[in-house]
């Protein structure tokens, strides 16, 4: 006899199909989806799918991936309202939601008892999340408490499980502190396996280059061979910053001729502080020089790169060179970014190149933002040629760009400046509902600055009328333009005494 199964359906998943996909959403941060299968897991057929520790680990998995970290704890409490009792890795997992995902490293310590107290014996792993949790939580103590606990224990400790510890030495500038570490790791490291690393020494080295002694640091790169670590390009890369901010570009330079020769390369970021470092304390030129150099030698660059070495040629009101920084830019698999362009047209603009700014401005793929809208404010209402702004306020009109405080604060200055007034106040009277505090305070300056008190004394007016209060910037800004002055201009100290009068309450 036919069953009623008999169309072609198909076949049931299993409980291992269920929890391959978990793993899987696991792994690409899916939670919303881990959750679904999760719940129909529970509510379907059959009951042989019924979600098992291994279910909610992956699903608990998925949402910390996803950002949902206080999600994750509450399955857990899910998990223990179905009566699915956790396996290790579940209260690991929520130790490390705790400690790394919420920054609360006190509960993961009460998951950790908590653990221990069910038979269930905490991981080396464990411990680490918790160390490496308070140590960001500024609680070293406890941090140093559970490393001893774990000694007393027997388990590995690896150098990444002192590395934390080290850091938080070298954050407070506590060096003789760090030292001890280090010799106490070189004493047990035939023992337990914690034998200084080059992570370790390039921890301490960064420690070092903070408080300024560049002589340890030289001692410890020179001591490596004995203490059996090879410097690498992060050791010199970071050696090198630090020479920098110290402002010893000369030993910089030296360093980075020792890292050549042993065939490194500075690190990205160890590079752009470079450049950034000898184009203000030596000279741009040398920078850009430096610059290609490390190109021909196969050094990574990025945009910032460009973008520190621009910077500076623009400040220079060398445009040409800026320019040509920009079409090298483009030659290569660099992307220009929003502050490139901004570099580029602040320094076309600064250099009467109005035209080739726009130019710029108007190019496939650039998406202007406020800094671009200020800037272009800025440069033109300076030279006059406000009449030749439409094309950025039709942007702004048609919400591609929103202007901030900075944006109203140069429109003020700029109106007054070219002698629009009255154009100024009402701007300033329409900005976002009326009267913002710092473009107010722009304004109540120039007026002041030009005489105009009682078209001051009418802004204050009508603030008040309309409840808006006048706070301390607008009361700094007119006393500033009043000192501007001078005694010889404010001849009539009335003026004064009614200004502070009416922004007092008084008057």
């Amino acid at each position: 006899a036919a069953t009623t199964n008999s169309s072609p359906s198909s076949p049931a998943h299993t409980l291992d199909d269920y929890n391959r996909l978990l793993a899987a959403l696991a792994r690409d941060g899916d939670g919303e989806s881990a959750l679904r299968v999760l719940r129909r897991m529970r509510h379907g057929s059959p009951a042989a799918c019924a979600p098992t520790a291994a279910s909610y680990v992956s699903a608990m998995s998925a949402l910390a991936k996803a950002g949902r970290a206080a999600d994750a704890t509450a399955l857990f409490d899910d998990m223990l309202a179905h009566g699915v009792a956790p396996d290790r890795r579940a209260y690991s997992l929520l130790l490390h939601v705790y400690s790394t995902h919420l920054g609360l490293p006190a509960a993961g310590l009460s998951v950790l008892h908590w653990m221990s107290g069910l038979g269930v014996r905490p991981s080396a792993v464990d411990y680490a999340d918790l160390i490496f949790s308070f140590c960001r939580a500024g609680q070293l103590p406890d941090a140093l408490q559970l490393l001893d606990e774990m000694r007393e224990l027997g388990y590995p400790l690896p150098p990444h499980v002192y590395s934390p510890i080290l850091q938080a030495h070298c954050d407070a500038a506590d060096i003789p502190a760090a030292e001890a570490l280090i010799a106490f790791m070189r004493a047990s490291g035939g023992r337990s396996g914690c034998n200084p690393d080059v992570v370790i020494y390039n921890i301490y080295i960064h420690g070092l280059c903070r408080v300024g002694d560049f002589h340890a640091v030289q001692r410890v790169i020179n001591d490596s061979v004995w203490n059996w670590w090879v410097p690498d390009a992060v050791t010199y890369s970071t050696y090198v910053a630090g020479l920098c901010r110290a402002g010893y570009i000369e030993d910089a330079f030296r360093q980075l001729d020792i890292m050549v020769a042993k065939g490194l390369q500075l690190t990205v970021v160890g590079l752009n502080i470079l450049l950034d470092y000898a184009a203000k304390d030596v000279d741009m030129w040398v920078a850009k020089e430096v610059m290609e150099r490390c190109e021909e030698l196969g050094f990574e660059v990025d945009v910032v790169t460009y973008n520190t070495v621009m910077e500076h040629f623009s400040k220079k009101m060398q445009w040409l060179i800026a320019l040509r920084l920009f079409t090298d830019l483009l030659k290569k698999p660099i992307t220009p970014d929003v502050q490139t362009y901004n570099i580029l047209i602040s320094s076309l603009c600064r250099a009467g190149k109005f035209e080739l700014a726009k130019f710029v401005f108007s190019c496939n793929g650039f998406v202007a933002d406020t800094v671009t809208c200020n800037i272009l404010i800025h440069q033109f209402y300076g030279a006059g040629k406000e009449g030749e702004l439409g094309f950025l306020f039709s942007d702004v009109d048609a919400g591609k760009i929103t202007p901030d405080t900075i944006t109203y604060n140069t429109l003020v200055d700029c109106l007054f400046r070219s002698g629009r007034r009255t154009e100024a106040a009402n701007l300033v009277r329409h900005i976002d509902g009326g009267y913002p505090a710092e473009p107010v305070a722009h304004l109540a300056f120039w007026l002041v600055r030009s005489g105009n008190v009682r078209e001051a004394l009418s802004l204050f007016d009508d603030m008040l009328v309309k409840g808006v209060a006048l706070d301390a910037m607008v009361f700094a800004n007119v006393i500033k333009a009043f000192c501007r002055k001078g005694p010889g201009e404010c001849t009539d100290m009335t003026q004064l005494c009614s200004v502070l009068d009416r922004m007092l309450g008084i008057g």
